[in-house]
């Protein structure tokens, strides 16, 4: 049974929508490699402390971070992987934006109990409060993102 993403009618800011830059956006590329998972896992750390985002949405937001820069890495064929933070006062949204051309309507599936993998999206839909992708506008690829709440207002 494949799990829908939560919310996917909400409209990206990376791919669409013109954000200004403030204290309160971050965005860094990595290469589209294994050992960047790692990278990026630190460099949205970095942020988020910086920001005194709490404990508990770091280690999401890492959990999320990974999951999406991995499958960009194993599922894509990219060069760079470009990730965005973007903090508002109740909700830290992550974008992570690959060169893929695979198709797009991400859902997470089921894995197999003996299975070493294909729990990730699983965990994406758990914890985030909404997530889905869409294709980056003039240019192949897409934009995978999830939104965390930040206080429980």
């Amino acid at each position: 049974m494949a799990l829908l993403p939560r919310s996917t009618h909400l409209v990206p800011t990376l791919s669409a929508v013109p954000v200004p830059r403030s204290p309160h956006r971050a965005e860094f590329e990595v290469p589209a490699q294994r050992s960047s998972v790692g990278v990026a896992r630190r460099l949205l750390t970095e942020w988020l402390r910086r920001w005194h985002c709490p404990p508990d949405v770091v280690d999401t937001a890492q959990l999320v971070v990974s999951e999406f820069v991995t499958n960009a890495v194993v599922h894509t064929v990219s060069d760079r992987i470009g990730c965005c933070l973007l903090r508002g006062e109740h909700r830290l949204r992550i974008e992570v934006r690959d060169q893929g051309t695979g198709a797009l309507g991400l859902a997470a599936r089921s894995a197999d109990v003996e299975a070493t993998n294909g729990r990730g999206l699983q965990l994406v839909d758990t914890l985030a409060d909404a997530w889905g992708d869409v294709p980056v506008s003039r240019a192949q690829g897409r934009v995978v993102w999830a939104e965390l709440r930040l206080t429980d207002a």
